[in-house]
C-alpha cells in the first residue's frame, strides 16, 4: 500500500520515484531520440488529507487504478474527471491532483497524488425551519406558526466510509421523530448500497385543498389532524462511476381527524379516515455534470417508476402508478458564458387520485414565475433554460478561524437570464384549478451566489403569462 505523510506532499510533487537499479533507465542518446509512446501507465496513487475517510473510498471515485495504462491525449481528461467526481461525493471541500513523470523499464509511468480537504462531517445542529412549498410563500405572511425547531445529530461519512446515520426530534408545526442509515457500499467491489429510515409525524394543520391555485389548510389546535408512521428500505446498484440503479420499498400508515371530512371531499380514498398502503420505486440515475449541486457543463438523466399500493395488505385500496423522465444539460459556450436547459416528465394513467398522493406543479416541481401557485393534476411536463454569465470566476480566501475545515471560504457570482414552460393535466381538480390543462410560462433575470458546503443563493426577478411580476429567492441552482 503506498502512502505519503503531510511532510512528504513537497518531496513527492518536486521529485520524481526513482526505480530499482534493474529496472533504472538510463538516458542517452538513443533513447532521447525515441518516438513519445501513446499511452502512459498509473504507477502509484499517493493520497494526503483523508484523515476520517477510507483509501479505498477515495479509490471508487477514480477513472483509473495502480498499473492502469491510459492513452496520452486522455489523461488529462481523466484527472479532470477524478477531481470532480470526488467533489461530488460531497465528502471533500476542496480536492487538487498532482502527477509526477517516473521512467521506469522502458514505459512511460505518472504517479498521481490527490490531496483533499475533508468536511466537517457530525453536524448536531438545532432546526429552525418554516414549513411552506418555497421562501417566498412563506415570505408572503412571514407566519412563524408555520415554524419547525428542535434538533438533529446527523453523522456524515460514518465510520470513514460515506455512510450517514441521522437521528432527528422536531417540534412546533409539524411534529416528526426519525432515524435513518445509508450504507453506500455492502461489497468489496463497491459496487451495492442499502439504507433504511423510520419516521413517526403529526399536525395540527394540514392543507387538505386547493382553490384559485392557493392551498386551503385545516387547523384543530387540540387534536392532532394528522398522523403518519413510515418505513422504508432501499437497495442501490451502482455500475461504474456515473450510473445508479435504485429499488426502494416503503410502507405508509396514515389517519386523519374524522372532522376533516366534513371539509375535504377525497383527501383519503373516499371519505375514510385511515389509509395504508406500500410503495415500490425504482429509478435509473446517470449523471455526468462537473458538480451535483451547481453545475455548469455535463448532463443529467434519470427514469424513475413509482407504483403506490401492491394489493399486498388487507385494507389496501390505493392504486396509482406515476413515471417520470428527467434530462438536464449543461455546456460552456466560451470563457465566461454558460447554458443549461432541462426537461422533466411526469405521468400517470391513473385519473382518480387522493388529494393525499397526487403532485402537479408547485411543491418539488414549478415554473419560475408562479411560485406563489398550486397545480393540482395527475400528468405534467416542463421545459427550463438558463444562460449565466460568471461575474466573478471561482475563488477562494482563508478566514482567520481555528478550525480547518471551515477557514478555506470558496466562491462565485453569476448573472443570467431564463425562460420556463409546463403544462399540467388534470381531470379532477379542473374546477378549482384555472392555470390546469392550459400552457404556462415564465421568464426573468437572476444572481446567483455559490459558496462552501454546497451553499446556493439564487436571487430572480421574473414575469408571468398573467403579466404578474416580482422578487424571489431560493437556494438551488434552478435547473
Amino acid at each position: 500500500m503506498f502512502s505519503l505523510q503531510s511532510e512528504d506532499y513537497k518531496v513527492f510533487c518536486q521529485t520524481p520515484v526513482v526505480p530499482p537499479d534493474s529496472e533504472r533507465v538510463e538516458p542517452d542518446s538513443k533513447s532521447e531520440n525515441k518516438p513519445q509512446q501513446n499511452y502512459i501507465t498509473i504507477n502509484k496513487i499517493g493520497i494526503l488529507g483523508n484523515k476520517t475517510t477510507k483509501r479505498h473510498i477515495l479509490l471508487r471515485e477514480l477513472p483509473f487504478l495502480e498499473n492502469d495504462t491510459v492513452d496520452r491525449d486522455k489523461i488529462q481528461e481523466k484527472l479532470k474527471s477524478a477531481r470532480e467526481n470526488l467533489l461530488n461525493t460531497s465528502l471533500f471541500n476542496f480536492v487538487t491532483i498532482d502527477t509526477v513523470s517516473v521512467r521506469m523499464a522502458g514505459a512511460d509511468r505518472i504517479d498521481v497524488l490527490i490531496t483533499v480537504a475533508e468536511r466537517w462531517y457530525t453536524w448536531p445542529i438545532p432546526i429552525f425551519e418554516v414549513q411552506e412549498r418555497n421562501f417566498n410563500t412563506w415570505w408572503q405572511t412571514k407566519n412563524f406558526e408555520r415554524a419547525n425547531y428542535g434538533f438533529y445529530l446527523d453523522r456524515e461519512n460514518f465510520r470513514g466510509r460515506k455512510e450517514d446515520l441521522s437521528f432527528y426530534f422536531q417540534f412546533g408545526y409539524t411534529e416528526k421523530y426519525g432515524i435513518t442509515y445509508k450504507i453506500p457500499y455492502l461489497t468489496r467491489k463497491q459496487t451495492s448500497g442499502a439504507g433504511l429510515s423510520f419516521s413517526y409525524s403529526r399536525n395540527h394543520e394540514i392543507a387538505y385543498m386547493t382553490a384559485d391555485n392557493k392551498l386551503l389548510y385545516f387547523k384543530y389546535p387540540t387534536e392532532y389532524v394528522r398522523e403518519e408512521f413510515t418505513g422504508k428500505m432501499y437497495y442501490s446498484y451502482r455500475s461504474g462511476i456515473h450510473n445508479t440503479h435504485t429499488l426502494e420499498t416503503k410502507y405508509l400508515n396514515g389517519k386523519v381527524s374524522d372532522t376533516l371530512n366534513h371539509y375535504s371531499v377525497g383527501y383519503f380514498i373516499g371519505q375514510e379516515t385511515k389509509m395504508q398502503y406500500l410503495l415500490l420505486d425504482y429509478s435509473f440515475r446517470m449523471d455526468h455534470r462537473d458538480a451535483k449541486y451547481f453545475p455548469l457543463k455535463g448532463y443529467y438523466l434519470e427514469l424513475e417508476a413509482t407504483k403506490l399500493g401492491l394489493g399486498l395488505l388487507s385494507k389496501e385500496k390505493i392504486d396509482v402508478l406515476n413515471l417520470f423522465f428527467t434530462l438536464k444539460k449543461y455546456q460552456k459556450i466560451s470563457s465566461r458564458f454558460y447554458l443549461a436547459g432541462s426537461l422533466r416528465i411526469k405521468f400517470s394513467p391513473n385519473s382518480d387520485q387522493p388529494y393525499y398522493v397526487q403532485r402537479g406543479l408547485g411543491f418539488g416541481d414549478y415554473v419560475r414565475g408562479y411560485e406563489y401557485y398550486v397545480i393540482d393534476g395527475q400528468s405534467y411536463g416542463t421545459t427550463k433554460w438558463g444562460l449565466k454569465y460568471e461575474i466573478i470566476k471561482p475563488k477562494i480566501r482563508v478566514i482567520p478561524l481555528p478550525f480547518e475545515k471551515f477557514n478555506l471560504f470558496h466562491y462565485a457570482l453569476y448573472a443570467g437570464i431564463f425562460g420556463d414552460a409546463g403544462y399540467v393535466d388534470d381531470h379532477q381538480y379542473t374546477g378549482n384549478n384555472f392555470l390546469a390543462n392550459t400552457y404556462i410560462y415564465g421568464y426573468g433575470t437572476g444572481i446567483d451566489f455559490v459558496t462552501y458546503y454546497d451553499m446556493i443563493f439564487r436571487f430572480e426577478y421574473s414575469f408571468n403569462k398573467m403579466l404578474e411580476h416580482g422578487f424571489f429567492v431560493s437556494f438551488n441552482a434552478g435547473i
